[in-house]
Parts: C-alpha cells; sequence; structure tokens
C-alpha cells in the first residue's frame, strides 16, 4: 500500500502543533508565575512603601523639632555667655576698685560685690552647662531620626529594584510567549500552504 503524501503532512501538522502546544503551555505557566509574583509583591511594595513614606515624614517631622530646640538652646548659651562677658567686665572694676582702695572699710564692700559676682557665674555656667546637654540630647535624636530616614529610603529603594526585577522576569516571559505565538502562527502558516500547494498539485495533476 502506498503512503500518499497527505498522511505526512497531517503527521507533520500533528507533531507541529503538540511541540507547540508543550512549549506553549510551558511559557504561559511560567508567564502565569512571573505575572503571579510580581502583582503580589506590587500590593506588597505598594504598603511597605506607604508606611515607609510615613516613617519618613516623621522623622523628618523629629529632625525639624530637634533643629528647633538646638536653634533655642545655642540661642540661650549665647545670652548666657554674654552675662558671665559682662560679669568678668564688672570684675574687672570690682578689681581696679580694690585695689584703690584704702581701708577695710572700702575693701568689705567690694569683697562682697566680688564674691557675688563669682557667685553668679558659676550659677551662669551651671545653666550654660545644663543648656548644652539640651543641645547634645537633640543631636542625639536628631542623629537618630535621619539614620531612620536613610534606613528608611535604602528599604524603598531595595523594595522597588525588586520589584523592578521580578517585572523584568515578567517581561521576558511575556516575551516568550510572544515568540511562541509567532512560532506557532508560522508552523501553521507553513503547513497550511503546503497543504494548499499538495491540493493544488493533486488536482492539476488529476486533470
Amino acid at each position: 500500500m502506498k503512503i500518499r503524501p497527505i498522511y505526512f503532512i497531517a503527521l507533520a501538522l500533528a507533531i507541529a502543533f503538540g511541540i507547540a502546544v508543550v512549549d506553549g503551555l510551558r511559557i504561559r505557566d511560567k508567564y502565569s508565575i512571573s505575572i503571579g509574583n510580581y502583582q503580589a509583591e506590587l500590593v506588597s511594595s505598594k504598603k511597605d512603601g506607604a508606611a515607609l513614606t510615613l516613617q519618613i515624614a516623621k522623622a523628618n517631622e523629629i529632625v525639624g523639632q530637634q533643629n528647633t530646640i538646638i536653634a533655642e538652646r545655642d540661642k540661650a548659651i549665647g545670652h548666657l555667655t554674654n552675662t558671665i562677658g559682662h560679669r568678668d567686665a564688672d570684675l574687672v572694676t570690682l578689681g581696679g576698685r580694690l585695689a584703690q582702695a584704702k581701708t577695710d572699710t572700702d575693701r568689705v564692700p567690694i569683697l562682697t560685690a566680688m564674691v557675688e559676682n563669682w557667685r553668679a557665674q558659676y550659677n551662669t555656667a551651671t545653666l550654660i552647662i545644663a543648656e548644652k546637654d539640651k543641645v547634645i540630647s537633640a543631636w542625639a535624636a536628631k542623629y537618630d531620626a535621619q539614620v531612620t530616614i536613610s534606613e528608611s529610603w535604602k528599604q524603598k529603594y531595595e523594595g522597588e529594584l525588586h520589584l523592578r526585577t521580578l517585572a523584568e522576569k515578567g517581561w521576558k516571559s511575556a516575551e516568550g510567549r510572544l515568540r511562541w505565538t509567532r512560532v506557532m502562527g508560522n508552523v501553521k502558516t507553513g503547513l497550511i500552504l503546503g497543504s494548499i500547494a499538495y491540493f493544488g498539485y493533486s488536482a492539476i495533476k488529476g486533470k
């Protein structure tokens, strides 16, 4: 029994179609997984991104508050430092008067004034130390807030980078799916044209 060419064409069509279907299913599954992973990560990324944005905003608010505190405390320290400067000038004046005093009666009020001046300077210096402690505390809080800002931006960047990687995987899967569709189209077109040519040839030959 002679095997007709149409059988070979049908067999080739079945084999090609079967291979294309298997490859198509594999590509489609890979594409679906990639898209599913991307969509899941996109939802998570938006949620995490919103939380990080809020965290950054709060940290920036803290930085602003601490900057205000630092400016106010520096201003207070400046006033207190000027007060000490004025008291130093008073001590120089009192020292000059003490040098000119002739009797203890003259010296006692001057010495008393000098002691009061030193006591006031000590109290002022104590206030300066307390203000500087506040400045140091504000700088520490500002530093912590800036670290939070830096770490939050880093997390946002890493999240967006991860999302971009998943998007690229999805794009590559989509590209593979497109290639498969084109191959399937070319295979079908080729076999159809081959079949048309065969039947046309057979028709002409049969005349």
